[in-house]
């Protein structure tokens, strides 16, 4: 990497990568004479990284082109990075200068059009989980937990148990979420902590596979007992999906 020095002549940059005391990202830049760079980043990340320095140095000089470019333009510009079977990171750059092809403007009517399709079939979607067999109405949830259905939506809004709104067919209450002791997973009102009030987004973090749990969806990583695992993939999805 170079930077160029106020006297016109270039002066020779290193960018140094060192595991940071808190395991937690954080970057500092120093204005010197030798253009140094420090990043400090957890150790996992250091270790992946240093083997690689010339892949990265790669990386950080397109972008210090990309951000001096956007910020001479006025305008967005980016690159891509591939990384290879080996680790090996590549850069495949946009051409400076190249504009961004503009989409064609929607019709609003058949943007709208659209957005009602795609209602419809989320309605439909969510009509055909309710009917399953494992949905079951807050008076049978009720007889399985043998407590009364004033319990029940008392911990249905305390995020103590799980209940899908069926519109017209009411809640819905997933049988699985009884452990083997009969009694809801104790970890539902940490997930929404973690994930938000909306309980189809509790729903499909229990029922999808997860790279964080080894590829175990969350319902099967709780009934292992992995508990703690599966809050900290909860909270990983969330940072993902909102970082």
């Amino acid at each position: 990497m170079t930077k160029a020095s106020s006297s016109g002549q270039k002066a020779t940059g290193r960018y140094v990568t060192r595991s940071s005391v808190s395991d937690a990202p954080r970057t500092t830049a120093r204005a010197t004479t030798t253009g140094e760079f420090t990043v400090a980043l957890p150790s996992k990340s250091v270790q992946a990284l240093n083997p690689r320095k010339s892949g990265v140095r790669a990386v950080m000089q397109v972008l210090s082109e990309r951000i001096a470019e956007s910020r001479e333009s006025g305008r967005a510009t980016g690159f891509w990075v591939d990384v290879d079977p080996n680790g090996q990171p590549r850069v495949r750059a946009e051409q400076a200068g190249a504009a961004t092809p503009a989409e064609p403007p929607a019709d609003n009517d058949d943007l709208e059009a659209a957005l009602a399709a795609a209602r419809e079939r989320g309605r439909l979607r969510a009509a055909e989980i309710l009917s399953g067999q494992e949905m079951l109405s807050a008076e049978a949830f009720a007889e399985l937990l043998g407590v009364s259905r004033v319990t029940i939506n008392a911990k249905r809004q305390k995020h103590e148990v799980l209940g899908l709104d069926g519109a017209k067919r009411g809640f819905r209450f997933p049988a699985w979420q009884v452990d083997e002791n009969g009694k809801p997973f104790a970890a539902l009102p940490q997930l929404f902590e973690r994930l938000g009030d909306s309980p189809w987004t509790v729903y499909r973090f229990l029922i999808q596979r997860h790279p964080e749990l080894e590829g175990a969806s969350g319902l099967d990583a709780l009934r292992r007992g992995r508990t703690e695992e599966v809050l900290d993939a909860a909270e990983s999805v969330a940072a993902g999906a909102f970082g």
